[in-house]
């Protein structure tokens, strides 16, 4: 994992995938810059400190303000930002009592984490958000929503400069926070980002009670959405069934990912971690677990498959006397025999699945 105050920290949210429905993804970002400013030494910074202060210190009476800011460069492209939240842990709260508002400011320009000082801050612009702090707050999170500045970053890159928090500067109104500094991540300045992806998981076989799925997806570093399908084959169904992940970029020409097999009654899990717009997940099984025909007869052994998305496949014989195309799955019963017949993804390997018999009657 790289290191969380130059990348982001990823988290998972499970859905269940139905036809067309965007994916929603939360993506954590630690800050990349603190520090805060103080006019109490208005030349010094304090940009590799534990803590950070906002407010007025009365004892001195200066005041203190803290500044932030967050890479947002691995999110993905052509996403949609449905709320963003900046969580901060407070650790202490000067002045007991009535409420104070904690305010968020957006900066107009740089600020270096090492230099930044009361004197060389850049400036600033007071924004609608805003939390209030009281005295249930110290030792814990608190959260201040900021969808709109966030979404104006994400079109905008450039004017991401940062934010500085403020407080009511004319009363006792310290509070003290952790920093990226401090020993503990769990308490570092922390970005949270819920999204949606335009990568659609589409499901276009139809449900004839055989299988049942759940899609649990989520982003890794790297920008890949990995999706894991878990899926249940029904206990009644004749034979094994073959479930086959299918991705696309057009929704029109079909590539196949991953396959896994299924018995009757099994329950299974199988990941996908290429990123692509669209992907499917095809079932294929077996109607009845043998074909019957007369010696002479040219069958084809797909009327025995349930394929929906006629997703492509590979025909295999275990009787050499009584062989299949396999390409086609078109046999002729030469002989009085019996053949069991495998059936894979024809573009995957064979270790994934499903047969059953063809019998050659006199």
């Amino acid at each position: 994992m790289r290191n969380p105050r130059t990348s982001g920290i990823l988290y998972n949210v499970e859905k269940l995938v139905q036809k067309g429905k965007v994916i929603g993804l939360i993506h954590t970002f630690y800050a990349a810059a603190d520090a805060y400013i103080t006019n109490l030494t208005p030349t010094a910074n304090n940009g590799k400190t534990g803590a950070m202060y906002t407010g007025l210190d009365p004892y001195s009476s200066s005041i203190y303000r803290n500044l932030l800011r967050f890479d947002l460069s691995m999110l993905e492209p052509n996403i949609t930002i449905q709320k963003a939240v900046l969580r901060l842990y407070l650790t202490t709260r000067y002045q007991a009592g009535v409420p104070q508002q904690l305010d968020i400011y957006r900066l107009t320009a740089a600020f270096e984490e090492t230099a930044v000082t009361w004197d060389n801050a850049p400036g600033s612009v007071l924004t609608p958000d805003y939390t209030l702090v009281d005295d249930n707050n110290p030792n814990g999170y608190i959260d201040i929503t900021m969808t709109d500045l966030v979404k104006g970053w994400y079109i905008t890159p450039a004017d991401n400069y940062g934010i500085m928090l403020q407080t009511t500067e004319l009363t006792n109104s310290l509070l003290a926070f952790r920093t990226r500094e401090y020993a503990e991540s769990a308490m570092w300045p922390m970005l949270i980002v819920e999204y949606s992806l335009t990568h659609t998981v589409i499901y276009t076989s139809p449900v004839i009670g055989d299988f049942s799925y759940l899609s649990t997806s989520f982003v890794l570093e790297g920008h890949t959405l990995e999706t894991a399908y878990t899926i249940t084959y029904d206990s009644a169904a004749p034979t094994a069934g073959l479930a086959i992940v299918e991705q696309s970029q057009d929704d029109d020409t079909w590539a196949q990912s991953t396959s896994i097999s299924l018995d009757p009654g099994e329950t299974r899990t199988m990941n996908v971690s290429t990123p692509m717009v669209y992907e499917r997940l095809s079932f294929v099984n077996a109607a009845s677990a043998a074909m019957t025909d007369t010696v002479g007869s040219t069958i084809d052994v797909n009327t025995n498959i349930d394929n929906s998305n006629e997703t492509a496949l590979r025909y295999e014989s275990s009787n050499t006397i009584l062989p299949i195309n396999p390409d086609t799955g078109v046999m002729t019963l030469a002989v009085a025999d019996t053949t069991t017949i495998i059936i894979t993804a024809k573009y995957l390997d064979n270790f994934n699945y499903f047969s059953f018999e063809v019998i050659a009657a006199p």
